[in-house]
């Protein structure tokens, strides 16, 4: 009780501060940027006042407390650029908290593997880890569960797709920390009207063979182009030959012949770098595909987003991102509950979308033009979905990876090329299969 009474009085000291300023300002001196950055200040100060007031009344009702430790270790896959301004994220939690905060910058593989190592000889040096969507069944057994209270409180900051990949046999163990989702990326010159549903793009792959283009390589990319067709004709990754699913994968099968020749090699950057030469007039990307083609003077002038067409169940586009968990083995887990609570206030993720550009779900409040950019990928927010949670995801992966690469390239029948996916399902443990994804 004594540490979040002190925090606390930390927080509302240095707000007061804040508000009555040192003495009186120069009129007309002070710029936009000093304005913006107290009032951002004031935010978080009266965010965090708010959240020591809360956990302060939690540990009074739920008993004995245990004093968080002044340090924290945090391992997160962030680019050098991201982890410059992150870090002065976490320098305003440790000015107001008294905690100091370690940022440890890995890959997304390199975290897991740490978490994993830890785990097993039962001691740890991370109090919170971020690690990639697509792992998050493989690691639940060595991460703890989260209050539930989170999902109550947060809720607001993302939609149900992105919180609902986060619980599993209904516990919640991961927390979205940034999210992102796919739409079509296409050229406004050669494509003044882009497809709007499946017919539309089988119409234009037969006027301009060689004109869309999939990730097609043998790599995570290619179901994450592919699932959402699978979904819009109502299927499901854990269900491959459904015929809900199979009519998803017919349809990709028959446009194969009129794909890009080099969709089988294409991944995010080389497709990418094809649509910017007019090789390409559509394909499926992340948002940052639109920074790029911006930066390149290709957007809006030249290039846009939109929707991805329509299948005969509806709209669909893949989940992606960073989710974080605190690691069972963490040595100070409350306080990482502490700093991820502060994560998930809505001053803060504002921030992570003004000052570092991920799009997380936060209603996206720019410009005219980059509202023009990033259309399709606001018009798909709705629609997004995650891939399955099972524990060793990556196994089915690679078995989804090879099918795909069989029957968009080798012309090989569906129900064949999948026979190694739908074994693999059918090992799975009941409780491991989630048909929502």
């Amino acid at each position: 009780m004594t540490h979040f009474r002190l925090a606390s009085e930390r927080v509302k000291a240095k707000c007061s501060a804040e508000r009555d300023g040192p003495g009186r300002p120069s009129p007309g001196r002070r710029s936009s940027a000093r304005a913006t950055a107290r009032s951002r200040s004031r935010g978080l100060c009266a965010a965090l006042t708010r959240l020591s007031l809360a956990l302060g009344l939690c540990v009074v009702g739920c008993g004995a407390p245990q004093v968080p430790r002044s340090s924290l270790t945090v391992a997160m896959a962030l680019f050098p650029g991201e982890a410059i301004v992150y870090r002065k994220i976490l320098a305003d939690f440790e000015s107001v908290s008294g905690t100091r905060v370690q940022l440890v910058t890995e890959t997304y593989g390199d975290i897991l593997h740490l978490l994993q190592a830890e785990s097993g000889a039962g001691r740890g040096r991370f109090d919170l880890v971020e690690l990639d969507i697509a792992t998050l069944g493989q690691a639940r057994d060595d991460v703890r569960e989260l209050e539930p209270s989170l999902l109550a409180t947060e809720r607001k900051l993302f939609p149900a797709a992105a919180w609902r990949v986060g619980v599993i046999a209904n516990q919640l163990y991961f927390v979205p920390h940034r999210i992102m989702w796919q739409a079509m990326i296409y050229n406004r010159l050669r494509v003044p009207h882009p497809p709007a549903d499946w017919e539309e793009l089988a119409r234009f792959v037969r006027a301009h063979p060689g004109k869309l283009a999939i990730k097609g390589a043998l790599y995570e990319g290619v179901l994450c182009d592919v699932a959402p067709f699978v979904w819009e004709a109502g299927g499901s990754v854990l269900q491959p030959t459904s015929t809900d699913t199979l009519t998803g994968l017919d349809f990709l099968a028959g446009l194969a012949p009129g794909l890009n020749p080099r969709s089988a090699v294409f991944r995010e950057m080389s497709v990418l770098e094809a649509q910017a030469r007019g090789e390409v007039w559509i394909h499926f990307n992340w948002p940052f595909a639109m920074t790029y083609l911006h930066d390149k003077g290709l957007a809006p002038l030249v290039d846009l987003s939109a929707p991805i067409p329509a299948g005969p169940k509806g709209r669909a586009t893949v989940l992606g991102g960073g989710y974080l968990a605190i690691p069972r083995s963490a040595p100070h887990p409350d306080s990482a509950q502490l700093f991820l609570r502060f994560l998930l206030t809505s001053d803060v993720q504002q921030r992570l979308v003004s000052e570092l550009g991920w799009q997380n779900a936060l209603p996206i409040k720019r410009d005219a033009q980059a509202a023009l950019l990033y259309g399709g990928f606001s018009a798909m927010r709705p629609y997004m979905r995650a891939r399955p949670t099972v524990p060793d995801y990556q196994a089915l992966s690679n078995r989804w990876q090879r099918a795909l690469a069989a029957i968009l390239f080798a012309d090989t029948p569906a129900v064949v090329a999948l026979k190694p996916v739908t074994a693999w399902v059918e090992g799975l443990p009941y409780e491991s299969v989630r048909p929502a994804s």
